[in-house]
């Protein structure tokens, strides 16, 4: 898959992230099973979606390969707000983006800076840098 790298699911840790379900998400919980005779370990990953916030899981083998997403956080300048939706320039490409304005989010306005991660071709503010 475009924009993400395969690693080990036995080197994955809380706080990383990790697709489910080709949803990029982030790991809260990581439980792994002592195998008994025969086989092997088998992890059990619990990741919160970055975009959409739902909770999603999955079991595999520590030595099977899993889809990490790569996370790239940029900076851009608020042009525009309109509604529930914030028109933002990317600080370095100059490409312009419309967002959902995320729940939370306090200080959005013209001119403002903000910090938004891209992810597999997603997007969103993680937060406000500064006004004018």
């Amino acid at each position: 898959m475009p924009g993400t790298k395969q690693v080990n699911v036995g080197s994955l840790k809380v706080g990383q992230y990790v697709m489910i379900d080709g949803v990029p998400c982030e790991i809260v919980d990581i439980s792994v099973s002592k195998p008994g005779k025969h086989g092997g370990a088998k992890a059990r990953v619990v990741g919160i979606g970055i975009f959409d916030k739902v909770k999603k899981e999955f079991v595999a083998p520590t030595s099977s390969k899993v889809e990490v997403p790569i996370i790239d956080r940029r900076k851009g300048q608020v042009l525009a707000l309109m509604g529930d939706m914030v028109q933002i320039m990317d600080l370095e490409t100059y490409e312009t983006l419309e967002l959902p304005i995320p729940e939370g989010i306090e200080g959005l306005e013209p001119g403002g800076e903000v910090e938004y991660i891209e992810a597999v071709g997603q997007y969103k503010i993680t937060r406000v840098i500064g006004g004018k």
